[in-house]
């Protein structure tokens, strides 16, 4: 389980770097307007615009076969139920939007069995698709 661990860590390091570089160009391409036209109020919106790109980012792409950060350490989120469902990942990435939910997440779920809390309610699970080398001689 650690090494399963160590994996969901790297990749969600990837998802996240590859959020923060989609709010960078977003504002990079705004400000030119912004500057323009005085808007400067329109930055009050981004945290709640981040938590927005945030979920679509995750829930989409496991919907539809895993994140890049997964797909690199080759994990897959599954339901438990057979095939996955939109709720399901729309559900199991909430706390995801903030730090906070997210720590409690992990908090509440890693002394349960689990990784995190939210994968227990939504009844999904992330698995290895490929073969983890040991390291080994062969």
């Amino acid at each position: 389980m650690v090494e399963l661990w160590k994996e969901r860590l790297y990749a969600f390091i990837v998802d996240f770097l590859i959020v923060t570089a989609i709010m960078y160009i977003l504002t990079v391409a705004v400000y030119p307007a912004v500057l323009l036209l005085n808007l400067f109020s329109i930055y009050s919106y981004w945290l709640p615009l981040l938590a927005l790109i945030t979920l679509i980012y995750f829930s989409y792409l496991e919907y539809h076969g895993g994140t890049p950060g997964k797909r690199m350490q080759g994990l897959m989120v599954v339901s438990a139920e057979g095939d996955l469902q939109p709720w399901q990942v729309i559900l199991r990435n909430l706390s995801k939007v903030l730090w906070l939910p997210l720590a409690v997440d992990l908090l509440v779920g890693y002394p349960l069995g689990h990784l995190r809390i939210l994968d227990a309610i939504a009844r999904t699970r992330v698995i290895r698709t490929r073969k983890v080398d040991d390291g080994g001689e062969r």
